[in-house]
């Protein structure tokens, strides 16, 4: 279920369904809403960037110190997220229900995946279509 491409495929369909959702957001012409989403949207991407790049760095090269990397670079990523989202706060105003849209989209993608996944798995083992009523082609009976 889980390949080594699939948070490369997160991140697409999580930068498409962003740029979806911010398109969206224009039709309502409210800079405080398509700014907040847009703000969520990028922290959103942005954590799991880092997430990914962390855990791709720490099998590669640091294997035996796994926990203190990830301590450091956590402590790091949030602290930095956190201060931009704290200046956003500051200098714009700032919607929290759309921020928080904005925030959710990397983990609504990553439950559509693996829904869809299961409910695909759970469709094949349960559907039996028998295989001799299937025919290859078509044929005109006289």
């Amino acid at each position: 279920m889980f390949d080594e491409s699939f948070p490369d495929r997160v991140i697409k369909t999580s930068v498409l369904l962003s740029l979806i959702i911010i398109a969206g957001s224009l039709s309502y012409t409210s800079f405080v809403l398509t700014t907040s989403i847009a703000i969520g949207c990028f922290i959103s991407i942005a954590l799991l960037k880092t997430t990914w790049w962390a855990i791709q760095y720490a099998v590669r090269h640091k294997r035996e110190k796994i926990k203190g990397f990830f301590l450091k670079i956590s402590f790091l990523k949030y602290f930095i997220i956190g201060a931009m989202l704290l200046s956003a706060c500051f200098f714009l105003e700032i919607n929290v229900a759309a921020i928080s849209l904005g925030l959710s989209i990397v983990v609504a993608v990553i439950v559509m995946k693996v829904g869809g996944r299961l409910f695909v798995n759970y469709l094949n083992r349960s559907v039996k279509v028998p295989s001799e009523n299937i025919k290859s082609g078509f044929s005109i009976k006289k």
